[in-house]
């Protein structure tokens, strides 16, 4: 790898005099005698908070447990499960108590007083609640599988991310070699100024390298700024929290399963193909239901009546009779349901096929470019720009062929890095599309 040029020491620099060993608190203690020691260290700046590291697997785990993106899908996930826990009940309806008191008038008699009470409950004798049970148990099975494919997602964009922050890592080292070298040539330039070997075209083109090299190390830093916000974004972390991504860009590779291989698992994997899958059940389930609900629901109870002092307890039947709703609405949405719920299935699982082979085509591809970097490549490429470095000084090239090959160097050494961000992309891609977290 390249190693950063180092500064040298202005010439001016020994001629400096010699600094007092003057700490804040000893000029506080002299300034103001009376303040005591305590007093003395709490006006001593603490130092900040060290940044978290974090590895990309951490990142994953972290993003996973508090990301916002999920607490949507959390609650769709509870609501569902709390319509089974209603569907599940052995009575939709609750006990209905009928009560009914009265004088009972005859002429100019007396008058008594009639009482009757009953109590019935509606029963479902045909599957109602079989059905309504199956469609909410086929919801709950296709909220958990949304929330598996949100995770799997979310799970390959923080490996994205995490990769873009590693990468912007090492184009802010190479911005930093870029600037030394660039003031190694402006110093290498003067001096062959005052030697009378260069121009002052040479000393200006170089003083403008430095300037556009200062430029691309504040656009380094500002990226990486930006990459490592977004990645606390993804994360759920505070805003002000110092992140330290740990690890390394991946250089090398193993090669992919087959692309057979890949379909197959993501056939068995994918999350979003068994919530559409489940979606199917449920939709089948409610048209089963929808069609249930239109048979009639029987009601059973008893009564107790007391009439002419006279005690009558009776067992009563009521049903109802479905001479005109007899839920039509709901087989309609219900059918339309189950239509629309098998064509996203079909689509989902052309989608996954293409997915997988558009996944599989970037992972090799994104091989293929980080394997042109192999070999002697980049030392073949450091070792020019010394050499060339050194024959400027000796003047045996002159100032635009020591550029040239100073950014064919640089340029070479950030397409590497672009090539190992994009292989991480796609192994995270690759991951994405047959269903994995991990």
């Amino acid at each position: 790898m390249w190693t950063r040029a180092a500064h040298r020491r202005s010439p001016s620099h020994a001629l400096q005099p010699p600094r007092l060993p003057l700490s804040l608190p000893f000029l506080v203690s002299v300034l103001f005698p009376s303040l005591r020691l305590g007093s003395l260290l709490l006006l001593v700046a603490t130092p900040a908070l060290a940044a978290r590291p974090l590895t990309m697997e951490q990142s994953v785990a972290l993003a996973l447990e508090r990301s916002p993106r999920l607490i949507a899908q959390k609650a769709e996930v509870a609501s569902a499960q709390a319509l089974l826990s209603g569907a599940s009940l052995l009575a939709q309806t609750n006990p209905e108590l009928q009560a009914a008191v009265g004088p009972r008038f005859r002429g100019a008699e007396s008058t008594l007083i009639d009482v009757n009470v009953g109590i019935s409950q509606q029963l479902e004798l045909f599957g109602q609640r079989g059905a309504r049970k199956d469609a909410a148990t086929a919801s709950v099975a296709a909220s958990r599988a949304r929330m598996a494919a949100l995770q799997v997602d979310l799970a390959a964009e923080v490996r994205e991310a995490f990769g873009k922050a590693l990468a912007v890592e090492q184009e802010l080292l190479l911005a930093q070699d870029a600037l030394a070298l660039a003031e190694e040539g402006r110093q290498a330039a003067e001096e062959r100024l005052k030697a009378g070997a260069a121009s002052r075209i040479e000393v200006n083109t170089a003083r403008v390298e430095l300037g556009r090299a200062q430029k691309e190390r504040a656009r380094a830093e500002q990226q990486r700024t930006q990459t490592l916000a977004e990645l606390r974004l993804l994360l759920g972390v505070e805003a002000d929290e110092e992140l330290s991504p740990q690890g390394a860009l991946p250089t090398e590779a193993a090669a992919p399963p087959a692309l057979a291989e890949l379909l197959r698992q993501a056939t068995a994997q994918r999350a979003d193909l068994k919530a559409a899958t489940a979606e199917v059940e449920a939709a089948e389930a409610e048209v089963r239901l929808a069609r249930k609900e239109a048979l009639p629901r029987p009601s059973l109870g008893i009564s107790y009546g007391r009439e002419e002092g006279n005690d009558i307890i009776q067992g009563t039947l009521g049903i109802d009779l479905p001479l005109f709703n007899r839920n039509q609405a709901g087989k309609g949405l219900s059918s339309a349901r189950e239509r629309a719920a098998r064509e996203t299935l079909a689509a989902t699982q052309r989608f996954v096929r293409s997915e997988v082979e558009l996944a599989f085509h970037r992972y090799r591809t994104a091989q293929a470019g980080a394997a042109v970097f192999g070999g002697d490549v980049l030392a073949a490429l450091q070792e020019n720009l010394k050499l060339v470095t050194e024959a400027y000084r000796a003047g045996k090239v002159d100032f635009l062929q020591l550029l040239i090959i100073r950014r064919e160097a640089l340029t070479a050494r950030l397409g590497y890095i672009e090539a190992l961000e994009e292989l991480n992309t796609a192994e995270a891609q690759l991951k994405k599309v047959v269903g994995a977290i991990q």
